[in-house]
């Protein structure tokens, strides 16, 4: 499938967090040809359980995809850097637990970090094409390839992180990314993904959201992770939590059983707590992975 490559504009908002530099590059996508401006205008709302910074907004209803970079203050030269994907069942996007608070912490350690807010599925397209999410995270990883001369950052290790469906919008990205468009991932970070498409371990929620009510076979397969393992895809590392009841663990380990014979190193986690959207962690137990992660990370050649 030939992959759409979109335009960026660059450096609208610049703002400081701790230790990082915040920039927002919204993307440059035309609104959906169907939607009125009722039905388009982003919406924001709190959840009750607050992130490390006393929020944990959700965004619905986008039509703008953006980029909020976290660049460190004084990054090393060749550092990796990474696109995060939040999670929301493609159903609204956890821009904080998910988004925002990876971005500090990550930056923090001197890694460059950019929080995707992309668009959610479009019901009207879910039988045929590239979803609008898989066409922003794609074209987010060329983006940021697309700084690296620029920002100091190492080319070979231009990354993607998703959580839940962000997971699996993570994860299809690796699998549509192409080397030569710059779309394809170095390195993919999983946090307790939506990786299935059939089966008792599925999440019908964001199944339905991505791919509509009554998808085909042939799309179940092209949208199922495990399904679509093969020999060049970039080399993974999974989270999840045992007793994650939203998105089974399941899903993370038939993705790296299927990684694994196809010869794509793939490093699973699997910590015995932490139910599910944990994001940094909710206790120690899934508070483990960031240190799993950066010593993966630093090994990767």
């Amino acid at each position: 499938m030939k992959i759409p490559f979109f335009q960026f504009a660059v450096g609208l908002i610049v703002a400081a967090f701790a230790n990082a530099q915040s920039v927002e590059e919204h993307l440059l996508h035309a609104t959906l040809p169907s939607a009125t401006p009722a039905a388009t205008e982003e919406t924001v709302y709190r959840f009750n359980n607050l992130d490390d910074r006393g929020f944990n907004r959700v965004v619905q209803k986008i039509t703008v995809p953006t980029l909020t970079v976290y660049r460190p203050a004084n990054p090393a030269p060749g550092a990796p850097a990474m696109v995060v994907c939040p999670g929301g069942g493609y159903t609204y996007i956890a821009i904080d637990r998910e988004g925002h608070a990876l971005g500090r912490y990550f930056s923090a350690r001197g890694m460059t970090v950019a929080v995707l807010k992309y668009r959610l599925p479009a019901a009207e397209a879910a039988a045929a094409g590239l979803p609008l999410p898989q066409q922003d995270a794609l074209a987010a990883v060329a983006w940021l390839r697309g700084r690296a001369g620029e920002w100091g950052l190492n080319p070979r290790k231009i990354g993607i992180l998703g959580a839940s469906a962000g997971g699996h919008l993570a994860g299809s990205t690796a699998s549509y990314g192409e080397a030569a468009a710059g779309t394809r991932p170095d390195f993919t970070v999983l946090l307790y993904p939506v990786v299935l498409m059939e089966g008792p371990n599925v999440h019908a929620g964001s199944r339905q959201r991505l791919l509509g009510t009554a998808p085909t076979p042939a799309r179940l397969a092209e949208f199922s992770l495990e399904r679509r393992a093969r020999a060049g895809l970039p080399p993974h590392f999974l989270v999840h939590a045992r007793d994650d009841k939203g998105v089974p663990p399941a899903n993370s380990e038939a993705l790296a059983e299927a990684l694994r014979r196809e010869g794509v190193p793939a490093e699973l986690l699997l910590v015995a707590t932490g139910g599910h959207g944990f994001g940094l962690g909710r206790d120690a137990e899934s508070g483990r992975w960031p240190a799993v992660f950066e010593t993966w990370l630093a090994q990767l050649r």
